[in-house]
């Protein structure tokens, strides 16, 4: 499955550029994106912040 998502993801980024084949650039995008989830949940569970910091990123996060 994840290397169906891969290549869905990177022939639709390699459209555009030269610099990369599509299955390569799949496999980053999608290891980006799953480090980036990591990132928020483990921000969810950082026990210093207040619940008004947490509000504040999870808001920024929205908006970004």
């Amino acid at each position: 499955m994840r290397d169906a998502v891969t290549k869905v993801i990177g022939d639709a980024l390699a459209h555009d550029t030269l610099v990369a084949g599509g299955r390569y650039l799949g496999q980053l995008w999608l290891r980006d994106a799953e480090t980036t989830a990591w990132h928020v949940l483990l921000a969810r569970r950082r026990l210093h912040e207040t619940e008004d910091d947490r509000k504040r990123f999870f808001e920024a996060w929205g908006n970004a």
